[in-house]
C-alpha cells in the first residue's frame, strides 16, 4: 500500500506532466516574448547620460524609472516635470537600471521648494539627509559649501540636467578630497 505522502507526490508529478504536455511551447515564438508593443514599465522612462571627469572618469548612458517622490507612480513626462506638488520637491533620476561605463552609479539630487520647471542654483539643490552627490562604486562625490559649483535645469517635457564642478569625496581632516566635474542629463519618454 502506498503512503499518503507518496500518493500525493505521484499525483502531483502526473498533474505537472499533463499540464506541460498540454502546453505546446513551440507555439510561442521569441517575438511573442519580447514584443516591443508590450511595455510593462510603471511610469515614464528616463534615458540618463552621465559625464564625470577628474578623480574618476565615467561616461555613458543608462535608463531609469522617473521617480515620483511619493507612493504613486507617475503617468507622464509632463507630470514628472511638475515634481511632487505635495512636498514641493523634484527628484532627479537616482536608481539606474544598470551600470554606467562598467561602474555602479547612484545619483542623489533633489530640488527643494520646487514649483515647476526652470533653472535652480546650488542653494536649492538637496538630497535626503545630505548634500547632492553621486556614488560611483560606493565612493561618494558630494557638493561642498565653498568649493563646489552646481546648478540644475528642468524642462517642461521632463528632461533636465544637473551640472557641477568639484563634487568631492571627504578627505583627511574632513576637508574636500578627490573631486570630479561633469553633468547628469536626462530625457523622458512616456510609457
Amino acid at each position: 500500500m502506498l503512503s499518503a505522502r507518496r500518493t500525493g507526490t505521484i499525483l502531483m508529478t502526473t498533474f505537472v506532466a499533463a499540464a506541460l504536455a498540454a502546453c505546446d511551447s513551440s507555439a510561442l515564438s521569441s517575438s511573442d516574448l519580447s514584443s516591443s508593443d508590450q511595455d510593462f514599465s510603471l511610469g515614464p522612462r528616463l534615458t540618463v547620460t552621465l559625464k564625470l571627469d577628474g578623480a574618476i572618469t565615467v561616461t555613458g548612458e543608462q535608463t531609469a524609472l522617473a521617480p515620483s517622490g511619493g507612493a504613486n507612480f507617475l503617468k507622464s513626462c509632463s507630470e514628472y516635470a511638475q515634481g511632487n506638488t505635495e512636498q514641493a520637491l523634484f527628484m532627479s533620476p537616482g536608481l539606474l537600471d544598470g551600470d554606467v561605463d562598467g561602474k555602479k552609479v547612484t545619483i542623489e539630487m533633489w530640488i527643494d521648494d520646487y514649483t515647476g520647471p526652470g533653472s535652480f542654483p546650488k542653494d536649492r539643490l538637496a538630497a535626503p539627509g545630505s548634500s547632492p552627490s553621486i556614488a560611483v562604486d560606493n565612493v561618494i562625490y558630494a557638493t561642498w559649501p565653498d568649493s563646489t559649483g552646481s546648478k540644475a535645469v528642468i524642462n517642461d517635457d521632463g528632461s533636465g540636467e544637473w551640472t557641477f564642478t568639484k563634487l568631492a569625496t571627504t578627505g583627511p581632516g574632513g576637508l574636500p578630497g578627490d573631486a570630479v566635474d561633469g553633468s547628469v542629463s536626462w530625457t523622458c519618454r512616456d510609457k
